[in-house]
């Protein structure tokens, strides 16, 4: 069964122009960010593989809350074999 992994983000724009105010990225604040742009890091999250699922634009806050998620990576890990000496025990 596929599992997914899901990253949340909340981005405040300044009210003029594509600059951030703030960004978090599951509840971690990205100062990096806050003078970048709100879709150069969306589309660096989709060259990572993150899909956009669901989007909720807060008025009175000018608040946006994204959520995204991918296909999780699952290692599957191997028994290791048994050796010679371990057989004839």
């Amino acid at each position: 069964m596929q599992k997914w992994e899901y990253l949340f983000l909340e981005a405040s724009p300044y009210p003029f122009g594509d600059k951030l105010i703030s960004l978090y990225v599951n509840g971690e604040e990205l100062r990096d960010w806050k003078q970048g742009s709100l879709h150069v890091f969306v589309n660096q999250l989709g060259d990572e593989g993150w899909e956009l699922v669901a989007l909720h634009h807060d008025s009175k806050y000018d608040h946006n809350y994204l959520i995204f998620k991918r296909p999780k990576v699952v290692k599957k890990t191997r028994k290791p074999k048994e050796s010679a000496t371990e057989k004839n025990e």
